[in-house]
């Protein structure tokens, strides 16, 4: 057997590093990001809320900013397993797309709905409800208007059973005190 030489052997280690790399910063696939969040929420028993966005999204960071809120995120967190998959990047930002999210938002039927999308599961992975719940059937997105907040109303009674209507009330008015410079 050949000896390697030290040039090759620092090209093999080069290559194994920046594979190793590689592998650590590429983003989980959407199925194992379900997988992860119903294991969690059989366990705690609650629903999945898959929030569906990109880094460039303004209405993804104000949908965020409401679930992780001192008024209203602990009733979210109450309720849901919360997790996020990236679809929709910038073209220099794809690589951090989450591999079958796109085809997850697609088949639940929000293909060219914009982002924010999300998709509640139950615990065995079951969609139950999708943000494509206006009355013409649209994306609410971030529920803004009136008529997206009462549709957004319609799938926390939907999505969320062991949360009150006073607890829904308190997440309507929330979002109704809003105010957004988009």
């Amino acid at each position: 057997m050949k000896p390697i030489r030290r040039s090759s052997m620092s090209l093999l280690l080069a290559a194994v590093l920046a594979t190793a790399v590689t592998a650590q910063t590429k983003p989980p696939t959407a199925e194992q990001v379900l997988t992860g969040a119903t294991q969690t929420a059989k366990a705690q028993q609650k629903n999945v809320l898959i929030h569906f966005g990109a880094s460039w999204c303004s209405w993804c960071k104000h949908l965020d900013a409401m679930l992780e809120s001192a008024e209203v995120g602990k009733l979210f967190r109450d309720n849901y397993v919360i997790a996020h998959l990236t679809i929709q990047e910038s073209k220099d930002k794809v690589a951090l797309e989450n591999p079958g999210a796109q085809e997850m938002v697609d088949g639940a039927g929000a293909k060219g709905a914009g982002v924010p999308v999300y998709i509640f599961f139950d615990s065995d992975g079951q969609r139950i409800a999708t943000s494509l719940a206006m009355p013409d059937g649209g994306n609410i997105g971030h529920p803004a208007t009136p008529e997206e907040i009462q549709a957004f109303a319609g799938l926390l009674e939907k999505t969320a059973p062991r949360m009150t209507a006073a607890e829904r009330k308190q997440v309507t008015d929330y979002l109704s005190k809003q105010k957004y410079g988009n």
